[in-house]
């Protein structure tokens, strides 16, 4: 397993950012990669569109936000991790993500 995070092209929105990339970590492969995998990540990122979320917590000067996300038919409830990267905070570099059992928060 590679620990270098996969890149994607993607154009969206989040908290007034233009998005144009998406770096997925390898971390959600150690203990998630049953019921995760990049492909639902991506619409997870993309379920992020147009929103604006809160910062959930600073480490060392790194801002990190957290949603949870419904997708799928029937709805099954995510909980993805990220932060803004790139000199214009263009990338978007999705730290960890996984299945919930229930929702708590806001989707957007």
């Amino acid at each position: 397993m590679s620990d270098k995070p996969k890149h994607y092209s993607l154009k969206i929105f989040v908290n007034n950012h233009k998005i144009s990339s998406v770096l997925i970590g390898r971390h959600y492969l150690l203990k998630h990669s049953s019921s995760m995998n990049d492909e639902i990540i991506l619409q997870l990122v993309m379920a992020l569109d147009e929103g604006t979320f809160p910062v959930d917590s600073t480490v060392d000067g790194i801002e990190y936000f957290v949603a949870d996300v419904e997708i799928g038919n029937p709805n099954k409830v995510y909980r993805i991790i990220w932060l803004f990267e790139g000199e214009f905070l263009e990338v978007l570099g999705v730290i960890n993500a996984y299945r919930r059992k229930k929702k708590r928060g806001q989707n957007k």
